[in-house]
């Protein structure tokens, strides 16, 4: 056993009869002591029953503690993925801002210059009206929470 990783500490040796079991300590009373010494636990059919109860419920610890270690392992590998989605939605943020000032320039300038000379040019020949830009106001929403943060 004692090349395997998960080996148990000691082998369980049922014994059928819990009289054969007396009558074994009644004979040699050391009998308990000398298996233990050597990793064999005797067991009888009331104390097998035990045994197998408390083994089976730690094998549910057992399962429930791996599950836990994977929900924590998901818990902080969505955390990390939030967090750069989180930084990429704050970029994106930062520039839908630097397009809609930029296109606010562009209508600023087109309205106070470009459309200013052709209203002059307009006046040589009328056959065409250009219409005026319009700005954008809105702007986009920034994200507050924590997290996102």
């Amino acid at each position: 056993w004692g090349g395997l990783q998960a080996s148990p500490e000691l082998v369980i040796a049922f014994i059928p009869s819990e009289s054969l079991v007396s009558s074994a300590m009644e004979a040699d009373p050391g009998i308990m002591d000398y298996a233990f010494s050597k990793r064999v636990a005797l067991a009888s059919p009331v104390t097998l029953w035990s045994v197998l109860k408390t083994v089976a419920f730690s094998w549910q610890q057992d399962v429930l503690t791996d599950q836990a270690k994977n929900l924590f392992d998901l818990s902080k590998e969505l955390y990390q993925r939030l967090s750069m989605l989180a930084d990429r939605a704050s970029k994106l943020r930062r520039a839908i801002d630097s397009t809609v000032t930029s296109y606010n320039e562009f209508a600023s300038t087109l309205e106070s210059r470009v459309l200013v000379t052709a209203r002059k040019l307009n006046a040589l020949d009328e056959s065409k009206v250009i219409g005026a830009a319009e700005m954008v106001d809105a702007s986009p929403k920034q994200l507050t929470a924590v997290e996102l943060g």
